[in-house]
């Protein structure tokens, strides 16, 4: 059974944009640099790794209500899109519609539950990949069914990890990641973690105790300063896990997979001054063996 290729857009599409130049653009002026650059990756992918399928998984919700009712500083500190951003991703689905690519989502969720839906009941045969510049996705890792790929360079140069690889890294099982996350702090999701715990304690003490959990029930074996600043953090540690947890059963709501409508594709490329890429995408679906079914 060939792998099957999850891509979270948003991700990929907020690389695109900061790779390319905004002034990308089509004869109204309108950047098209996101849209031009996530076809690219996408036929580079189906090129290079020839899936038997490729799904796009979207946020629905980039900041879920109840992820900030559990925890108001979640994202909090994120810059907004740049104005020439948000409208590119209607772009974007009207290309993949046109493409036959399935796109995913979730209502009020983001694309990471998506994806963690999407793997949660992986078979001993599945093989998933998930590409994606986002680490909180590294939770998902499961061998030898789920990995992720990393984009290094454009998804020319990339990354692959299994579960050794998130181990060698970070210090943790992929299992323990969205813990370790917690502890340690992520700036871009607005963690502050546990004061004076950076990502070596945060590792051994999880490997140590196995969760969060278990390290506040013994703090009195740790050292005073460290079993005060559990204490102190006791209700972010709270709040956070409702934060960190991806849902893996989100009602999910996917476009189906079709073979490529070359006419209205092409029509696309002209309306939005997608060029070249368009070709190139046209190209590697022929070339692929992508599931329309």
């Amino acid at each position: 059974m060939g792998e099957q290729l999850l891509l979270d857009a948003p991700s990929l599409v907020y690389r695109a944009f900061f790779a390319l130049p905004t002034t990308v653009t089509d004869d109204r002026g309108n950047s098209v640099n996101a849209v031009r650059g996530f076809m690219d990756m996408a036929g580079y992918l189906i090129v290079k790794r020839r899936p038997r399928s490729l799904i796009a998984a979207f946020d629905a919700d980039w900041r879920p209500r109840f992820r900030v009712d559990a925890y108001p500083g979640y994202k909090a500190t994120r810059a907004e899109d740049p104005p020439e951003l948000p409208p590119q991703f209607e772009v974007l689905a009207e290309v993949l519609d046109a493409a036959g690519l399935p796109r995913a989502e979730a209502a009020g969720l983001e694309a990471d539950d998506v994806l963690a839906t999407l793997v949660a009941e992986a078979q001993p045969s599945d093989r998933f990949a998930i590409v994606t510049g986002d680490r909180d996705l590294l939770a998902l890792v499961k061998d030898p069914q789920v990995k992720v790929v990393w984009p290094v360079k454009g998804v020319s140069s990339v990354q692959e990890y299994d579960a050794s690889a998130v181990e060698e890294k970070y210090g943790v099982p992929p299992e323990l990641y969205a813990s370790f996350a917690t502890l340690r702090g992520d700036a871009s999701d607005g963690l502050p973690g546990v004061a004076g715990i950076g990502p070596v304690r945060a590792a051994k003490l999880l490997n140590e105790y196995g969760s969060i959990d278990s390290i506040l029930a013994d703090l009195d074996a740790l050292p005073s300063a460290q079993a005060s600043a559990f204490k102190d953090a006791g209700d972010y540690l709270a709040a956070v896990k409702t934060v960190v947890t991806l849902v893996s059963d989100a009602a999910i709501e996917m476009t189906p997979a079709r073979p490529p409508d070359e006419g209205r594709l092409r029509a696309l490329g002209e309306e939005h001054s997608l060029g070249s890429s368009v070709t190139r995408l046209l190209r590697a679906l022929e070339s692929g063996h992508l599931s329309t079914s």
